[in-house]
């Protein structure tokens, strides 16, 4: 009666186990690819302060409407692109793509100058773990 008790007890922490694996596996995958490894733009950051992006007015030249951010080191807030706007967004020409290396895509405009893209991308990166952080919380 004793090893029955003891099997018993064995087989219950085994699929208690398996459970939380199966559970964690599940709740990953739903959560993960809109959090973590989803589609971002860096928030607009126009000269006159934050700002929607329909009231910025492109007839202007890109450097005389937008900040530079990587001249005055400003901090970076992402937002998720939401799938009716990707496909949109991967035709348009004013849009530029970046395929960073966590499977995140990050879209920017295209006029913003090199030096920019790359501190946007950089940013980015380093936000990665308040994205983990902010996933594990959901």
């Amino acid at each position: 009666m004793m090893n029955v008790g003891r099997g018993l007890f064995r087989a219950w922490v085994l699929i208690s186990v398996l459970w939380i694996i199966g559970a964690s596996f599940v709740a990953y995958n739903v959560v993960e690819p809109d959090t973590i490894r989803g589609a971002f733009q860096p928030r607009w950051m126009a000269k006159g302060g934050i700002v929607d992006p329909w009231k910025i007015d492109f007839s202007k030249p890109f450097d005389e409407t937008m900040r530079s951010r990587s001249a005055e080191k400003l901090s970076v807030k992402f937002y998720k692109v939401e799938w009716k706007y990707q496909n949109e967004w991967n035709k348009d020409g004013s849009m530029a793509v970046a395929e960073m290396p966590d499977g995140s895509r990050l879209y920017m405009h295209s006029q913003y100058s090199e030096t920019d893209k790359n501190y946007i991308a950089q940013q980015f990166l380093d936000q990665r773990w308040n994205r983990w952080g902010y996933a594990a919380g959901k």
